[in-house]
């Protein structure tokens, strides 16, 4: 196998193995869910279960047959790994400088990160969508989105 190669299916059970610890993840916090409201939630969680080992277990065995086929993997991981720990420090900072501050900065960063080259979208872009977005949530939904405790902006 050269470097640029990997088996077909190989996407395929690295998304599959995803997808189960992120319904793991999902199954540790079903215990937070009032009794009389989790009967739902249990059964999308049992039939997505079935759903992720069913497509992991084809997947298993169509590896050994699988052809070898071209990726552009290690490009990508130059890419989403530096993006990961920019999600990482967004969540990190949105309850220290708050919602507003912290989701512009987050678009800014990812935007001129893909190379944009429009300064002015690179500006206004993150103000408006991180407002419109604010006010919806806040104004119609009346959900409180984090202010922040270093930094607070109240509109």
């Amino acid at each position: 196998m050269g470097t640029n190669q990997i088996k077909k299916c190989t996407s395929d059970i690295i998304s599959s193995l995803v997808l189960l610890f992120f319904l793991i993840t999902l199954t540790v916090q079903l215990g937070a869910i009032p009794e009389e409201s989790s009967t739902y939630p249990k059964i999308l969680m049992g039939l997505s279960y079935i759903m992720v080992v069913i497509q992991l277990i084809r997947n298993v065995l169509k590896y050994k047959n699988s052809e070898l086929v071209e990726t552009q993997a290690l490009e990508q991981a130059k890419f989403l790994i530096p993006y990961g720990i920019l999600v990482v420090v967004y969540l990190f900072l949105l309850n220290k400088i708050g919602y507003i501050f912290d989701t512009v900065l987050f678009c800014v960063v990812s935007l001129i990160g893909l190379r944009l080259k429009n300064k002015a979208v690179i500006v206004i872009l993150p103000i408006v969508f991180t407002l419109l977005i604010y006010f919806v949530f806040s104004l119609f939904l009346s959900v409180i989105l984090p202010r922040g405790s270093w930094i607070s902006l109240n509109l």
